[in-house]
């Protein structure tokens, strides 16, 4: 383990899950030109390696639909 790091800093960047351009945009069902154009707008944090490698935070997709008031898309679906 590196110095200055805590045993709950590591377990945090681990329990981190960071999708690709294309998983976002698979997922939204849009072009992986929107989902840079949402980034280029700050309307999604991004983590970039490198100069062109990309990964966007699962937690950040969440929070964007939450925000834009898509609640219910997290909810488990029930069978009835």
């Amino acid at each position: 383990m590196s110095v200055g790091k805590s045993d709950s800093d590591q377990e945090k960047l681990f329990s981190i899950e960071l999708l690709t351009i294309q998983q976002v945009a698979d997922w939204a069902k849009v072009s992986t030109k929107t989902i840079y154009r949402w980034i280029e707008t700050g309307q999604i944090p991004v983590v970039k390696f490198g100069n062109r490698t990309y990964r966007i935070p699962a937690g950040a997709v969440i929070a964007q639909l939450r925000q834009a008031g898509y609640d219910h898309l997290m909810e488990p679906k029930t069978r009835g």
